[in-house]
């Protein structure tokens, strides 16, 4: 007695005539006997013929089928729209970028003359001029009467302390400096405009943040420009402050493309985008990894460390210290480990052991004098030298208050009474 015949081999044997276009050829194909392959292709036909009719559906049964229907297509349009919206999303962000020019552009790597040690044989061993320009603040008005006499600050007044930035950055590396440079790194850390982040500012800044984003965009480049005439090649690492934001809150995806900081930053690459001697390097995460010979150096804004907290007796130190502690623990998970981080944000000069931080150009403002007490720091902005193997082997505070008078003895004291 045969064995019945599967749905399975039925399927197979109408599959293989219809390919081979006879019985023969089929079963020969197969390696069965032609009856055999005849049994199955009766039991295919057999298999195809027209099924019963279903008994007819409840009331009750097309009443739930239809809710699911419902419930179903309710589903498909949700994700339908939740599809649309994640598209514009990623649209807009690629209108954004492509329109600046940087659509699909890869992360700038630092450039060679960075990490390249200078042959035995030089004379003179060249150092790297490092500097941080950070916390401009451009539009905010600090009134000299508010805070004492002891500071005050505009458009007007940001716009010189910029032009005696450079100045005093040329001077120092000119006439105190090693003298030897394969070029200059000018870390870009953020809150160059004041934004109208709160309030208050939005009721006292001279200026609305577009204005000022482009006064900024103008200051840099002219600033940029004069660096690389002078040094020859100019490294410029970017990180986008708080008060270039664009939303109430601060917000954690997207940050940089919501930015205006971000924005100064693209323009200042479109402009420099011919001119070798100018690299600007923008990252996605908002921070920037670069080293100065072997000096690893970790570069970002400073509001983002992970902790809260200062006064006016301890100034930042605390917070700074515990952020770095779990910012380096972070970076040396993810293999970025460092020497120094840079950052900005908390408006006081510090040269600590794992970090430095940059002072503000705007100086003593009402929130440090009224909310924290804080003692007034006279605006500056860090300078500091890279040697090959000592690694830093001076570093200055560049003053951009006009000078006083320098006193006509070189020491003097008091004598007892």
């Amino acid at each position: 007695m045969r064995p019945p015949v599967t749905d399975e081999q039925a399927r197979e044997a109408a599959e293989t005539l219809a390919a081979y276009g006879s019985q023969v050829k089929a079963a020969r194909a197969l390696g069965i006997a032609r009856s055999t392959f005849q049994n199955r292709l009766a039991k295919a036909g057999e298999r195809d013929a027209p099924a019963p009719a279903p008994a007819a559906a409840t009331p009750a049964e097309l009443v739930a089928a239809d809710r699911k229907i419902v419930r179903l297509q309710d589903e498909v349009n949700d994700l339908r729209a939740k599809l649309r919206e994640a598209q514009r999303g990623h649209l807009a962000d690629e209108v954004v970028l492509e329109a600046l020019g940087v659509m699909g552009a890869a992360p700038e790597t630092p450039p060679d003359w960075l990490t390249r040690i200078p042959a035995a044989s030089a004379t003179k061993t060249p150092e790297v001029p490092v500097t941080i320009w950070s916390d401009w603040h451009m539009g905010e008005v600090v009134s000299r009467d508010e805070v004492g006499g002891c500071n005050a600050y505009n458009i007007e007044i940001a716009e010189r302390r910029v032009r005696r930035l450079l100045d005093a950055t040329i001077d120092i590396c000119a006439n105190h400096g090693p003298k030897s440079y394969p070029g200059i790194v000018v870390n870009l850390l953020g809150d160059f405009v004041s934004g109208g982040l709160h309030p208050e500012l939005a009721k006292t800044d001279d200026e609305e943040v577009i204005p000022s984003a482009l006064r900024c965009r103008d200051l840099l480049i002219a600033g940029l420009e004069r660096m690389a005439a002078i040094f020859g090649k100019v490294y410029v690492p970017c990180t986008a402050g708080n008060h270039g934001r664009g939303t109430p809150k601060p917000e954690f995806k997207r940050y940089i493309y919501k930015n205006f900081d971000w924005l100064i930053y693209q323009l200042l690459q479109r402009h420099f985008a011919d001119d070798p001697r100018v690299q600007i390097d923008i990252r996605a995460s908002n921070e920037v990894h670069y080293r100065v010979y072997g000096q690893r150096y970790l570069a970002m804004h400073g509001d983002m460390l992970g902790v809260k907290g200062g006064d006016g007796i301890i100034g930042s130190i605390g917070p700074i210290m515990r952020g770095e502690v779990k910012t380096r623990g972070q970076a040396t998970s993810l293999g970025n480990d460092y020497d120094i981080l840079l950052m900005g944000h908390w408006h006081q000069e510090l040269w600590l052991p794992r970090a430095i931080v940059a002072n503000t150009l705007k100086g003593f403002d009402e929130y440090a004098k009224n909310a924290l007490r804080a003692p007034p720091s006279e605006p500056s902005q860090p300078l500091w030298f890279v040697h090959p193997t000592r690694g830093i082997t001076s570093r200055w505070a560049v003053k951009v208050e006009e000078r006083k008078a320098t006193p006509a003895d070189w020491v003097s004291w008091r004598e007892a009474a």
